[in-house]
């Protein structure tokens, strides 16, 4: 959670430095939408990796529901914003990469050790 976090702070950083060319090429609300949403990313992430890392219950439950959020979010990006020659070629393999993740994630914490690690708090 802490690795999503920073990544979602690089591209909130990223965004922000690239905004004044995108705000030239007429582009500033995409931007803008990806600078929202890394900063709103990092903040999710790193109070989910806060509540996992003190075995929190919330932690645990706001991780089960951020992560496919971020994933749709991901994908509504990549559907809507992204336009690329290639797209019908990578569409399918990222599709799979991003269930796999998704379901690793969630079988991670519906472990029968890991759901009793956080009943106990």
């Amino acid at each position: 959670m802490f690795l999503l976090a920073a990544w979602n702070l690089w591209q909130a950083y990223t965004a922000e430095r690239q905004l004044g060319l995108m705000r030239d090429l007429g582009l500033d609300t995409v931007a803008g939408l990806r600078l929202v949403a890394g900063l709103t990313w990092a903040i999710g992430f790193g109070l989910a990796a806060l509540g996992l890392w003190r075995l929190r219950r919330w932690g645990r439950v706001w991780t089960l529901i951020a992560v496919p959020l971020f994933w749709l979010t991901v994908w509504i990006d990549r559907l809507v914003l992204q336009r690329a020659a290639y797209v019908s070629l990578t569409q399918p393999a990222a599709l799979v990469v991003t269930l796999g993740l998704i379901g690793l994630m969630w079988g991670v914490l519906f472990l029968p050790k890991i759901r009793r690690a956080f009943r106990k708090t």
